[in-house]
């Protein structure tokens, strides 16, 4: 007996929807075009993050200069200091009491 070679032709369920193919390839292309826009948003944003993050860095370590530097000029001894030298401002003798009159 001879053996029946298949048929060569496309099969009937691809030969009826062309635009399904199509459809399909621009469903992977725009996918692709998806990702690749995500991708480029996404490092965008982290690039704008880690300029936020450094920004924060030199801002804390601004605010813990300030902070050292007022603690260092408003200590007693630097008034104390500044009070006698600048303003000729002395401390009061307990011998000699003041009274303000009403």
């Amino acid at each position: 007996m001879a053996e029946r070679k298949p048929e060569a032709s496309a099969p009937v369920h691809m030969a009826r929807a062309p635009w399904f193919s199509a459809a399909l390839a621009l469903a992977v292309i725009v996918s692709a075009v998806g990702v690749i826009y995500t991708a480029h948003r996404s490092r965008e944003l982290f690039r704008t993050l880690e300029q936020a993050r450094r920004e924060q860095n030199d801002i804390q370590i601004e605010w813990r200069q300030l902070l050292l530097e007022r603690s260092t000029l408003s200590s007693h001894a630097r008034v104390e200091q500044i009070a006698g030298e600048q303003l000729q401002m002395t401390l009061p003798q307990i011998e000699t009491p003041v009274t303000v009159p009403e």
